[in-house]
């Protein structure tokens, strides 16, 4: 084989090498992009609760809604949430079920801040 085979035979190589490079970069990208489109749906599902227990001192009188909102909060969290966010939101729910309406308040504030911060985090908006 002379010298001008080796290098179409590198050069093929090259081609190919990188494709699968490539391939693989964009695969990995995908994958994040969809991971942070199902994070972001769900730390973003508890905004309406959130709303709720803002504006009214007995929120569960004054939203017929709420339920349906806690529910789908609680699942979006509970299937795509972190540790930390899993176990906030549970002892938030926790506080409601329980009718500690003060424990609630704070358990949902510490909620929101982690929250807050985690969709801030996600984004890249945290400078």
């Amino acid at each position: 084989m002379e010298v001008k085979d080796w290098i179409t035979i590198f050069s093929v190589l090259i081609v190919v090498i990188g494709w699968f490079a490539n391939n693989e970069f964009n695969r990995r990208h995908e994958i994040a992009k969809k991971r942070l489109d199902y994070r972001l749906t769900a730390l973003k599902s508890f905004l309406p609760v959130w709303f709720v227990f803002q504006k009214h001192s007995a929120p569960f009188e004054s939203d017929g809604q709420l339920l349906a909102k806690l529910e789908n909060a609680r699942t979006n969290i509970n299937l795509y949430g972190k540790e930390d966010e899993i176990d906030a939101m549970e002892l938030f729910i926790s506080h409601i079920e329980k009718g500690d309406t003060s424990s609630s308040r704070k358990s949902i504030h510490t909620l929101v801040l982690l929250i807050k911060n985690r969709i801030r985090t996600e984004l890249k908006l945290n400078t």
